[in-house]
């Protein structure tokens, strides 16, 4: 697998483009989850140089599936970074034309919501973007946000669009299954606007509902397993791309 300097390199085309085009290098945070996996995947199979970031790129458990995609050794690198850590995205970013942001806590049973699922999921997604800010190179920044964002409130609208977000003082009264999550999202996603227009970064925000379907990471993805609690009587999931 080529060094991360080496794939610096490897960026052929030209970055002043309105989008970015085959052959550039991209960036996917939690690249060993669910959605991340099957991103890099795509990504691959279409001729992107992809930079996944992993809390942990020796844990052979977690990024395995990675490796063993289609062109993953001459176009894939791993690199360590963590939504708890001011700057660690920065590295992984630079040279980048377009940044995916996938990566998320979702730890339903945590005694600390705050410090643990909370804070490090608006305070990640504002270090990433300062990260795009930084590199100059970034012209794109894709957010993988939730469905949780916009309609979690005590009456339901018969649509939602574009000004509708969930009612945080509703969530944070009731505390249902997820609260800190829905927060968390919501929160980020607020931030992340307010920052992109502020410094003129090209954000694009994704509102996936619950997310199931084949996966190809090595354990069973947590949207799969509240999507057959149902079934199954399982309830909570403890986990972070």
């Amino acid at each position: 697998m080529p060094t991360e300097n080496q794939m610096k390199d490897m960026k052929q085309n030209s970055i002043m483009g309105s989008s970015v085009t085959e052959g550039e290098i991209v960036c996917v945070t939690g690249g060993s989850g669910f959605i991340g996996s099957w991103l890099i995947k795509l990504l691959l199979e279409r001729g992107y140089v992809v930079r996944a970031t992993v809390r942990d790129p020796d844990n052979s458990k977690k990024v395995k599936h990675l490796l063993e995609l289609p062109k993953a050794e001459t176009h894939l690198t791993l690199w360590k970074a963590d939504l708890a850590e001011e700057g660690s995205f920065d590295d992984a970013i630079q040279g980048c034309t377009g940044v995916f942001h996938v990566a998320t806590p979702m730890d339903f049973e945590s005694e600390d919501p705050e410090n643990e699922v909370i804070k490090p999921t608006i305070n990640g997604v504002l270090s990433i973007m300062k990260a795009c800010a930084k590199a100059k190179t970034v012209r794109r920044l894709v957010f993988t946000s939730s469905a949780g964002t916009i309609d979690v409130a005590e009456q339901q609208k018969p649509c939602y669009d574009e000004t509708c977000w969930s009612d945080l003082e509703f969530i944070q009264a009731k505390k249902m299954t997820g609260w800190m999550y829905f927060v968390s999202k919501t929160m980020a996603e607020q931030a992340a606007w307010k920052f992109a227009k502020e410094n003129n970064i090209d954000f694009v925000s994704i509102i996936p509902p619950l997310v199931v379907g084949p996966f190809i990471m090595q354990s069973m993805p947590p949207s799969l397993i509240t999507a057959l609690s149902p079934i199954t009587g399982t309830v909570f999931c403890n986990f972070t791309a």
